[in-house]
């Protein structure tokens, strides 16, 4: 499949725009909430229109949010799903940054999934977006915008000795490492994004105070939004806050 065009216009959009697959996945969530008090568009790709749609109301309510959400339901292998984000991108203004979460669960009912059923669950969250990821790269590479492939610690959940996290990982760093190599205008990392929340509060990736959400999403918007193209091609461990100030200084 060839590369969508961006669109031809006398003067670039000013607007920047976020692609988040997983929206509905905690840490895609608390990623939109930091996108959206930053003023950027988030168009954030769901598979499960119940959680996009409880999303979408709890993002409308929050406070200083200077942004624009638009979900979009739907597998991200569906040519269809892809021509509708590739038009949202064309209206909004200009793509500044691709984040992909990889081993991220989307909501409800997650953990009360079989390992076998978990396992078929991560190699989507990685494989599912590839697609589209080919299709953005035009945009990504006129705006030299930036590539967040987000390695999520869901896949610790069941699955046994931690094998599934570190071939998760591997990928996550091989998709990295190869689209440096391959779009060497575009700004491709990988990050892991510390701690994740328990399953069992339908809440955990949305508190209702976001001055106490966990600093992950903080971390993926600052490598998406300012993140040195000197980093690209490299994997990033979330370990201390300072690493908010020293990552893209």
């Amino acid at each position: 499949m060839a590369d969508s065009q961006a669109p031809s216009t006398d003067q670039d959009p000013v607007q920047p725009v976020v692609l988040i697959t997983r929206v509905g996945s905690w840490v895609g969530a608390e990623a939109a909430v930091h996108f959206l008090k930053r003023g950027v568009t988030v168009i954030g790709v769901g598979s499960n229109p119940d959680r996009i749609s409880e999303l979408t109301c709890a993002l409308a309510k929050l406070s200083h949010n200077k942004g624009k959400f638009i979900p979009c339901v739907g597998v991200l292998t569906s040519p269809e799903l892809q021509d509708q984000i590739v038009e949202h991108i064309k209206s909004e203004g200009q793509l500044t940054a691709f984040v992909h979460n990889v081993g991220a669960y989307e909501p409800p009912n997650a953990q009360e999934r079989e390992p076998i059923e978990q396992w078929v669950a991560l190699q989507k969250s990685l494989l599912e977006a590839l697609p589209m990821a080919h299709r953005v790269r035009a945009f990504l590479r006129k705006q030299k915008g930036r590539v967040v492939n987000v390695a999520s610690d869901d896949a610790l959940t069941e699955l046994p000795n931690h094998v599934a996290l570190v071939a998760i990982k591997t990928a996550v760093n091989m998709l990295t490492a190869e689209l440096a190599l391959v779009e060497p205008s575009i700004t491709s990392l990988a990050v892991h994004p510390g701690i994740w929340p328990p399953f069992t509060s339908t809440s955990a990736s949305l508190p209702p105070n976001t001055d106490k959400l966990q600093p992950a999403g903080e971390l993926i918007v600052d490598l998406a939004l300012n993140a040195k193209h000197s980093m690209s091609g490299q994997f990033f461990m979330y370990s201390e806050p300072e690493f908010l100030k020293s990552s893209t200084s």
